[in-house]
């Protein structure tokens, strides 16, 4: 159970490290980048709604998702959510699930909802949604991030079940419970 914990909080890691390493235009950049505006029609509601800055500064992101919202995630008392504070991505990690806070700019953002990888959904309590799907190694994930402002997400990620489209439906699930818990 351990060895599973530390893959996935490496899997984390290197997602958030290669993020990082592609951001640097920090969040004085104040706005989309200038190439990507219109690229697609997700990337049109996000500029298209106005909203800027960083209004989960300073929120932890183990309020927004407790084990017990989603029965599939995993139960134990024993293995209760916990903080990484990361700069600019506050982290809370589960057993089998991670909510991230990224506040990376407007380039981490857009490659977050724009690459290739990113498969577009339907709103999610209003936030526009992407799915990712990771491998690493033997260890596979599936990520739901939502969008706050145009350089702020939240990013859900469950390693939970026995097939890759169940971990989907689950941090589907999960990334319901966020954004009603970013409404409220």
């Amino acid at each position: 159970m351990n060895m599973r914990r530390v893959v996935m909080t490496a899997t984390i890691l290197a997602c958030v490290l290669g993020l990082a390493a592609c951001g640097d235009n920090d969040k004085g950049s104040g706005g989309p980048a200038g190439g990507a505006s219109g690229s697609s029609a997700a990337q049109g509601d996000s500029a298209g709604n106005g909203k800027t800055g960083t209004p989960l500064a300073g929120v932890d992101p183990c309020t927004l998702l407790k084990p017990a919202d989603v029965p599939q995630l995993d139960q134990d008392d024993l293995a209760q959510p916990t903080m990484q504070a990361i700069p600019g991505k506050p982290t809370c990690s589960g057993y089998d699930f991670a909510v991230e806070i990224n506040d990376g700019g407007a380039d981490v953002h857009d490659m977050e909802f724009h690459s290739s990888r990113a498969k577009a959904l339907s709103d999610i309590g209003g936030h526009k949604a992407v799915l990712t799907q990771t491998t690493t190694g033997s260890a596979k994930d599936c990520a739901v991030s939502l969008d706050v402002t145009t350089q702020e997400y939240v990013r859900v990620t469950v390693t939970a079940g026995d097939n890759p489209a169940q971990m989907c439906d689950i941090a589907k699930k999960a990334a319901e419970v966020v954004a009603g818990r970013l409404s409220s």
